[in-house]
């Protein structure tokens, strides 16, 4: 496997410098495994009632979320014919898949009594036809982001907004996975540092485990929640007004209270009511782009 390159960011930032940096204290002791946070830290965010694992009762949330209303309005984004195939992935304000269905929605459920562990180090990503496999990402605290890039000639640069990054691995064709460290809690954006201005994904670092994020037939499936009376919360960031104030709606999340059983499946079903907003006046003379040039 061809070794990543390390390019070293200036002071400035570059396109960072627009993105607000989380910070955080430095704690002594040892690391969590994979990652260079401090174990302590990490146990204080997930577990700070220090109890064991979850071995009780547990369930499985499933369903499907959906869209209603109106279509996805298209975005005035300039994507080449060498990136043909982003065009489906980034030219619209959301994902709508067959039957209304509805990707990179963010499903998490909260309200449990326990502490139910992430599962693994990694919140794998994969890069193809100049897309990331989705525009929104969930992991939990502690766990660490791995971008692969699949594609036979495109060369990336995946920048994690947000986060300080002293220096940048260039993801080469095919090459070894690029690992991403999100250092806090919190929201993030996953980048191209390289031009590819469309090519972005919404980050989230939760303080649990207990989430998912649909694919493009809108499906998601949470096991291993413990049985009781919880909360489901279904949440689409691409029509989140405070991110992207021209497509964004008043409500972009919806929320279910529901009980889980034992060994049980509990079926949600989550639909969004999406409507266009009405367009922000242009200046005289400015140009709206194209999809594809």
């Amino acid at each position: 496997m061809t070794q990543p390159i390390i390019v070293s960011r200036g002071e400035d930032g570059g396109a960072l410098a627009a993105y607000p940096v989380i910070k955080g204290e430095d704690d002594a002791g040892p690391l969590a495994p994979g990652t260079p946070i401090p174990l302590a830290k990490v146990e204080g965010a997930l577990n700070p009632g220090h109890l064991a694992p979850y071995a009780g009762p547990t369930g499985v949330v499933e369903g499907t979320v959906k869209v209603s209303g109106d279509p996805p309005p298209k975005r005035a984004i300039a994507i080449p014919f060498s990136c043909a195939e982003a065009s489906a992935t980034y030219g619209k304000a959301f994902c709508e898949g067959n039957g209304r269905t509805l990707g990179d929605v963010l499903v998490a459920v909260t309200g449990y009594e326990g502490y139910v562990p992430a599962q693994g180090e990694v919140s794998a990503v994969k890069i193809h036809g100049c897309a990331f496999d989705r525009r929104t990402i969930a992991m939990t605290y502690g766990q660490r982001i791995e971008v692969a890039n699949t594609d036979s000639r495109e060369t990336y640069l995946p920048n994690l907004l947000g986060a300080n990054m002293p220096a940048q691995l260039v993801a080469m064709p095919r090459g070894d996975a690029v690992r991403l460290y999100p250092m806090e809690v919190g929201h993030y954006a996953l980048a191209d540092g390289m031009g590819k201005s469309w090519l972005v994904s919404e980050v989230f670092v939760l303080r649990y485990a207990t989430h998912a994020v649909t694919g493009l037939d809108g499906h998601f499936r949470i096991a291993g929640i413990p049985v009781g009376k919880v909360k489901v919360s279904a949440y689409l960031p691409q029509v989140d007004p405070e991110l992207y104030a021209a497509v964004g709606i008043a409500q972009p999340s919806l929320d279910r209270d529901v009980e889980v059983k034992a060994n049980e499946t509990t079926q949600v079903e989550f639909v969004l009511p999406y409507k266009t907003p009405k367009p922000v006046p242009k200046p005289a003379g400015a140009s709206t782009g194209a999809i594809i040039r």
